[in-house]
């Protein structure tokens, strides 16, 4: 097999995805892409590596601290015939998530509060992807997510907490530890905890969004609503056509 590209940088630049030169289809050939979301060199010490070799992804080191999404996509079979007169087209490249998207909302009983943070402990934060290996991740290692976020909350509704926390797929069985910072009307500087319920959700799966509610009482517990758990559709860019040729 030839490569027509090798670890080539894909960038959007006034509404059109390109790269540096022109690649031609040549005749006679089958074409199979693959692509990894985002670069590498965006990635930076999120990963220690990170490669494909006969349409197989590897990422090692991934570091899920850093907060990166991380996709994959592939589009193969593309055949251009001897004689062929007009060129297959742009190449549309549909990317799937890797990860899982965590958000937590939280609402106040009684009074208002202000979250200042809030953390995760006892969870897989870095491991190595192989997509052509079961289970898809190993060598992972336990840590710490923690964001610090001021945010509002009062008894009306559920105010985000956390934003988008992009996790590696995991098992909640062994017990994920949610930690919780804030202040109310009447007390300042206080801290609550509490492990995620894993009877309704027992684990994240990779492309799947876990919407955590959770009220925060006047006696310094955390209450959690049953979670929800919706597709991740949001794809960042969705379908991304790379056109190789003019």
């Amino acid at each position: 097999a030839t490569s027509v590209f090798n670890a080539e940088k894909v960038t959007y630049v006034s509404g059109m995805w390109g790269y540096e030169g022109t690649r031609y289809w040549l005749p006679g050939n089958t074409y199979d892409f693959y692509a990894l979301y985002p670069s590498v060199e965006t990635l930076g010490d999120a990963v220690s590596s990170a490669t494909c070799t006969d349409g197989t992804f590897t990422v090692k080191g991934f570091d899920a601290t850093k907060g990166h999404d991380l996709m994959t996509a592939k589009k193969t079979g593309i055949s251009v015939m001897a004689g062929q007169t007009e060129p297959p087209g742009p190449v549309a490249l549909k990317f799937q998530h890797l990860l899982a998207r965590i958000t937590f909302a939280a609402r106040s009983e009684g009074g208002n509060a202000t979250v200042h943070s809030i953390s995760l402990e006892g969870l897989d934060v870095k491991g190595d992807y192989d997509s052509g290996k079961e289970p898809l991740w190993s060598n992972t290692a336990e840590g710490t997510v923690s964001v610090e976020k001021e945010t509002s909350v009062t008894p009306a509704g559920n105010a985000d907490v956390s934003g988008d926390l992009l996790l590696i797929p995991q098992s909640l069985t062994d017990g994920v530890k949610l930690t919780v910072t804030y202040d109310t009307d009447a007390e300042r500087g206080k801290t609550a905890s509490y492990t995620l319920p894993a009877t309704t959700v027992s684990m994240w799966e990779a492309a799947n969004h876990y919407r955590y509610s959770f009220t925060l009482t006047g006696g310094g517990y955390i209450v959690f609503d049953p979670p929800t758990v919706n597709a991740w559709s949001d794809a960042i860019g969705g379908n991304v056509t790379i056109d190789v040729t003019q």
